[in-house]
């Protein structure tokens, strides 16, 4: 698979869903600048990803938060200088907390938001202008979430900022088109990772979430998103954009447990 660009910024790179995209883009050949809120972990990405790599792409951690104008723009000032102006842009940096609206924090709101919404549209306005001025195509994949049109109780603030951003690409796409730049969202449902399993999601959702799920696992795997990821940033989706594509093993043909429910049984 040919990607459009051989210089890519993951944001939220430093584990789950953002390194395994991370891996498969510079397996198929791209330079990655790992974008991440914590210096350590994402630097330890960066030196696992290299090691295997083997000298054929190279990763560069980067340490910054996706809500702050200044960071973004650092961030792709750094990859520019170090990899070439990027042509690719995954915004996959996301948070969640659980709690019922009634109880939900104003602070976890505002959090969420700046992460999940704020922090997207930042990268697109300055990745884009980048490239509009150097009159060179582009494309951006927004990792969003199967709760973008299934709800689930618990998760306001994260549903909210996910069907935000459903629809912050499609405008995206419509504007960015004409420039030639491709906005699509990828929207995984359950996946393996250390924020699922360290909140205890996959440990209490079992048969509830299989009985959902056509292809017949409870959860998928990062790999399995990072391969739709790099099929949207190649040449044969080059007449793609403004799409969803979800990745969930058919889950949202059935619709949703409460996570809500599910986690508050599981604790008594």
């Amino acid at each position: 698979m040919k990607l459009i660009s051989n210089s890519a910024i993951v944001t939220g790179a430093a584990q789950g869903i953002g390194r395994g995209i991370a891996e498969r883009l510079m397996r198929d050949g791209a330079n990655v600048l790992l974008f991440g809120r914590t210096g350590a972990k994402v630097e330890e990405a960066a030196r696992d990803l290299n090691r295997i790599s083997e000298g054929r792409t190279r990763a560069v951690p980067f340490e910054g938060d996706v809500s702050r104008a200044e960071d973004v723009a650092r961030g792709i000032e750094v990859a520019t200088r170090e990899l070439g102006l990027p042509g690719i842009l995954v915004n996959n940096a996301g948070t969640a907390t659980l709690a019922p609206l009634l109880e939900l924090p104003d602070e976890d709101f505002d959090q969420v938001m700046a992460t999940n919404l704020k922090g997207p549209f930042l990268f697109m306005k300055a990745f884009g202008r980048a490239l509009v001025q150097a009159q060179q195509p582009g494309v951006v994949v927004n990792i969003s979430s199967l709760n973008q049109i299934a709800v689930t109780d618990g998760l306001a603030h994260y549903c909210a900022s996910k069907a935000g951003l459903a629809n912050l690409s499609k405008v995206a796409a419509s504007e960015l088109g004409r420039h030639g730049i491709r906005v699509n969202v990828v929207a995984p449902g359950v996946i393996r990772t250390p924020l699922a399993e360290s909140v205890g999601l996959l440990d209490v959702m079992g048969q509830e979430f299989l009985a959902r799920t056509p292809l017949g696992k409870t959860c998928g795997m990062p790999a399995d998103v990072a391969g739709v990821v790099s099929f949207l940033c190649g040449e044969d989706a080059a007449w793609i954009t403004g799409e969803t594509i979800s990745v969930d093993g058919g889950n949202h043909i059935r619709g949703l447990h409460s996570y809500w429910d599910m986690m508050s049984r599981a604790a008594k």
